[in-house]
């Protein structure tokens, strides 16, 4: 545990104080007033992270539905109106739903992860070539994405953990974009919107296509 802490450390930071871990990833500055060991939040790690995340919010979902399953052949036992309308069976598919649903969120976690932090990156290296940034541009656009990362810390919140985590990783990412990339709010927005209007582009020319098709 005294090895995981300088990484939890550096995940935690990353979500309170972007803007000075993004600082000490580029120019290492280190965040102000932090004496605590830390260290360099790279791809692996914040994806290790993210996804023991995800295995906590599995594990919190499934026990919570198994309580709901115990209340409801409880009162599936003892009441023989509800009985005779809703068979067992019929009843527990949501539950079987969530558990398949769940355990195949869980293995491929990282994977999925992985894939959308690469696409951010493209992107984020586009821009960063377009607007001449000194430096790498693919150091720039992967310090930006491993710190939006630890926005999966939310997914330890009850329910709408999945909420906060989208939201954050959008703020997060904002962020990137106006302390690394130097871009204006305008372009900042502009840049998350660009993921989103090219696969709508895309979904369009496969639907204009398949209709020319036929």
């Amino acid at each position: 545990m005294q090895a995981l802490w300088p990484y939890l450390h550096s995940y935690a930071l990353c979500l309170l104080k972007p803007r000075q871990m993004l600082d000490w990833l580029a120019h290492g500055i280190r965040p102000y007033g932090d004496e605590g060991e830390l260290e360099r939040p790279d791809l692996v790690s914040q994806v290790a992270l993210s996804w023991a995340m995800a295995l906590v919010q599995g594990f919190a979902r499934l026990l919570m539905a198994n309580v709901l399953v115990q209340l409801f052949l409880a009162y599936h036992n003892h009441n023989d109106l509800f009985s005779f309308f809703i068979d067992v069976q019929d009843g527990l598919f949501p539950y079987y739903f969530l558990v398949l649903s769940t355990a195949l969120d869980l293995v491929f976690f990282p994977i999925l992860t992985l894939v959308q932090t690469q696409v951010w990156a493209f992107v984020l290296r586009l821009y960063a070539r377009a607007l001449h940034l000194p430096g790498d541009e693919g150091d720039i656009a992967e310090q930006v994405t491993n710190v939006a990362l630890s926005s999966h810390f939310f997914l330890l919140v009850p329910i709408i953990g999945p909420v906060f985590q989208q939201l954050s990783w959008l703020y997060l990412l904002y962020v990137g974009c106006r302390h690394r990339l130097g871009a204006s709010r305008s372009l900042s927005i502009v840049i998350l919107l660009t993921p989103t209007v090219v696969t709508l582009m895309l979904v369009s020319l496969v639907i204009f296509g398949v209709f020319c098709l036929t």
